[in-house]
């Protein structure tokens, strides 16, 4: 289980950097530039992962329903979840889009158990309610002081609050809330499609090649529509530093999914996703750094990374260490 978790750690920590990239990006670009510059990247950094581990066999030997799921997945995933991600981000920041995106992790969790039959540990069980609580105790101390009821803010709050609003921060919720919600349905229901993809045996160089498939699928989709709109040419002409926060968002998010389609691949979504999730958390951290204007920062962020990682560690030990069924 060990190989699976470094995976799933990894995963979670490049996502948290496309989260904090990506936030610096639509400041000054469009969603379709996100869109377009993230998905050409991502795929060409698929095919080159295929590629180095020689899984081009495994997509000569994938039945047409797991290329079928494989792309299904890419769509829901990589496209429409991509983009309701984008732009909830856009309009309340990576912070306060966490805890929506949270449930995510819920939604998997039941549809693996109902579709894949896979069981929980009492173990398991501990951790999941530990990294599900910890990214909520971050965005509970980061959340406007409007939203925190039957308290009154801090005079410290207050002027952080006035400061980001003078940065010209001003939070959008209604929009945030629901493309937020929106992205949390596609990022729980498309592990259950990649698991039900899977060819047994093919391990992670077959799990690469779904991932190319999912890739080029959503890139197929998306570039259609724009094309459609007639914006190709508008959605890859941007500004230098817009184009380099995409770029590296793009390199982060496809680096993400190489690594969970990885971990997927020799383990169960029950395990693999709820460690993925702790990126809830790095992404406080994260925007700490390179976005502080634009998002809020506050103490008990400490508390939710040790509570996140001690709810990880359950996850990925043995149940038996501790006599637990």
């Amino acid at each position: 289980m060990i190989l699976p978790t470094v995976l799933a750690l990894l995963a979670a920590f490049t996502f948290a950097a496309n989260n904090a990239t990506l936030r610096r990006g639509v400041v000054g670009g469009t969603l379709s530039q996100a869109m377009v510059v993230t998905l050409l990247l991502g795929t060409a950094m698929v095919w080159i992962a295929v590629l180095a581990v020689g899984g081009t066999g495994h997509l000569q030997a994938f039945p047409l329903r797991s290329t079928l799921l494989f792309s299904a997945a890419g769509l829901l995933h990589f496209g429409f979840g991509r983009y309701c991600n984008y732009r909830a981000t856009r309009a309340m920041g990576t912070v306060l889009v966490g805890p929506v995106q949270q449930t995510s992790v819920l939604i998997t969790l039941v549809l693996a158990i109902v579709l894949l039959g896979e069981r929980l540990t009492t173990l398991h069980i501990v951790g999941i309610a530990l990294i599900i609580a910890a990214p909520m105790l971050a965005a509970r101390a980061h959340a406007p002081a409007s939203f925190r009821p039957f308290r009154r803010a801090s005079e410290a709050e207050s002027i952080q609050v006035e400061a980001r609003s003078a940065a010209g921060f001003q939070p959008k919720l209604g929009e945030g809330y629901l493309f937020a919600t929106f992205s949390a349905l596609a990022y729980g229901s498309s592990p259950i499609l990649v698991r039900h993809a899977m060819v047994e045996g093919n391990g992670m160089a077959g799990g690469l090649a779904g991932a190319a498939v999912a890739y080029t699928a959503a890139t197929v989709g998306v570039v259609a529509i724009v094309i459609c709109q007639g914006g190709l040419g508008r959605s890859l002409t941007m500004s230098r530093p817009t184009l380099g926060w995409y770029s590296v968002a793009g390199v982060t998010a496809a680096a993400s999914q190489i690594f969970v389609y990885m971990a997927l691949a020799i383990a169960p979504a029950s395990v693999v996703i709820p460690i993925q999730r702790t990126s809830l958390v790095m992404r406080v951290w994260l925007a700490r750094v390179l976005n502080p204007e634009l998002e809020s920062f506050d103490g008990p962020v400490l508390l939710a990374t040790v509570v996140s990682l001690i709810g990880a560690v359950a996850l990925a030990a043995d149940p038996a260490w501790f006599g637990m069924k």
